[in-house]
């Protein structure tokens, strides 16, 4: 009996020739998803690569854009110190009305009136200057 029991034993730790067959396969599809995986891998580290510089370049612009706004904000800042609003609305009531009626029926400009806009823009370009040299700021 014992025989037997070997030859039972035997049989059970050698595969069959379809268990290496499938056993094979099974090997060879691991292989193929691993090499799927590695290409994958390439691709998105790749990508990745691309979007970090990209978010490098965006973080650059990003900061260039905020020290021109806070410029920009000290700018306007310096220059509301400057201006009066009341001589700007001033100016504004003068200067509308003025333009409105040098223009004709279809808003075209008369004939003549272009030559007293050109001059009524250098008095009001005096009387900027005026205004700037009151406060004391740069032209």
């Amino acid at each position: 009996m014992k025989m037997v029991a070997d030859q039972n034993h035997s049989s059970d730790s050698t595969p069959t020739e379809q268990e290496v067959i499938r056993r094979t396969e099974k090997i060879a599809k691991l292989l193929g998803t691993d090499k799927q995986n590695a290409e994958v891998y390439i691709t998105l580290s790749d990508e990745n690569r691309v979007l970090k510089k990209q978010l490098e370049e965006y973080h650059s612009q990003h900061n260039t854009l905020e020290r021109r706004v806070k410029r920009l904000e000290r700018d306007v800042k310096y220059l509301d110190e400057c201006v009066d609003r009341g001589d700007v609305v001033d100016l504004i009531h003068e200067i509308v009305p003025s333009l409105i009626s040098k223009k004709g029926p279809k808003g075209d400009v008369h004939k003549d009136s272009y030559y007293s806009s050109e001059s009524s823009e250098d008095s009001d370009s005096v009387e900027i200057i005026e205004v700037r040299e009151k406060k004391g700021c740069p032209s």
